[in-house]
């Protein structure tokens, strides 16, 4: 008997079991915008990298067959969760565009930065690292209120956001002085 689960990032996950055997395709609409990954994320945390989805007949596609063993161990068994995240972008430079980051929390080391991340967050790539940005107003309480100091405050589409950088390991960096904004911050 096969099961189709809804992907997030897009797509859908079929899975049939055989015997001690999963057999897993992964699919989602081709749109020309880089290389996407699908991960299993476990109900109990677990979280497994099953591959990237590759180019196949006008879609992109991902086949894999694991044990429910190997499943169980990753802690991705029974019960899971699928995403297909662009992984690469095709079209983005460093400094790319805005995108909304559905599970910003995955991208941060900090187990404390992690509980503060719930809901998604304007993300964009910037070299080996990237930032995390959301709408800020003097009257409502500000997310990620620890980096509190090291955000800088930007203007986009006529509404105020606090913008957090980080390096590759998903690390806060010290905000960079702009002399061109007048800004300046808190060190």
């Amino acid at each position: 008997m096969e099961e189709r689960f809804p992907m997030e990032g897009g797509g859908t996950l079929t899975l049939r079991q055989d015997g001690v055997h999963v057999h897993m395709e992964a699919e989602r609409p081709s749109d020309g915008r880089g290389l996407y990954k699908v991960w299993l994320h476990g109900d109990q945390g677990g979280k497994l990298l099953l591959g990237t989805l590759v180019p196949e007949e006008g879609a992109l596609r991902l086949r894999r067959t694991l044990s429910v063993g190997t499943l169980e161990r990753s802690g991705c068994w029974p019960r899971f969760r699928a995403e297909a995240p662009l992984a690469f972008s095709f079209g983005e430079a460093p400094g790319g565009k805005w995108y909304c980051e559905r599970r910003p929390e995955r991208l941060v080391s900090d187990p404390e930065l992690k509980a503060q991340m719930s809901g998604a967050m304007l993300c964009r790539k910037e070299g080996e690292g990237f930032a995390l940005s959301a709408p800020f107003a003097a009257d409502r309480p500000v997310r990620l209120p620890s980096l509190f100091c090291l955000a800088r405050v930007e203007r986009r589409e006529g509404r105020l956001h606090m913008v957090w950088h980080f390096n590759g390991k998903g690390e806060p960096v010290l905000p960079h002085k702009k002399e061109d904004s007048g800004q300046t911050n808190c060190q």
